[in-house]
């Protein structure tokens, strides 16, 4: 779906109820397939309600001295980031190394964790489990493939790619 709106109506007097408008619109749609576009008029807007606009969306795009910028937010930065990092693991694991088919599906999600540098608790969070869980992952992956420790794991699969 898709949806336009502007805010030029909206008076200053009204721009706290609107902007805790927009949140809660924001939070309604945020488990739908949806591309809004909200259009502001920057004459008619105070410095603060451009940053108040910029933070309740994901992404803003403002023409300034006559080209387009594009903004983002700090959660769309960092998701983005996030993507990428995983996207770097996941390249190098659908390569094969030795042992890649010893492992079963899970073990290799667990070992792309391993590969992009997560922490047991921040690759547990990740992929939904308790940290003991991945521990024994991890464990079982090592016996496996024969490494002696995380570092040893990590460099067996690097320098194999």
């Amino acid at each position: 779906m898709r949806i336009s709106g502007n805010a030029f109506w909206v008076a200053t007097n009204h721009w706290k109820s609107f902007c805790e408008y927009e949140e809660e619109v924001d939070r309604s749609f945020s488990d739908q397939k949806i591309i809004a576009l909200c259009t502001y008029s920057l004459e008619a807007s105070s410095a603060g309600d451009v940053l108040d606009m910029a933070r309740a969306h994901q992404c803003s795009i403002a023409r300034r001295y006559g080209a387009w910028e594009f903004l983002e937010t700090l959660e769309l930065k960092q998701a983005k980031r996030e993507i990428k990092n995983l996207s770097g693991a996941l390249d190098i694991l659908s390569k094969p190394f030795p042992g890649h088919q010893l492992l079963t599906p899970r073990e290799r999600v667990v070992l792309a964790q391993i590969v992009r540098g997560s922490s047991t608790k921040e690759a547990a969070r990740t992929l939904g489990i308790s940290p003991r869980t991945l521990e024994h992952h991890r464990a079982s992956i090592m016996k496996k493939l024969g490494t002696k420790n995380t570092a040893d794991l990590v460099r067996r699969v690097l320098d194999e790619t």
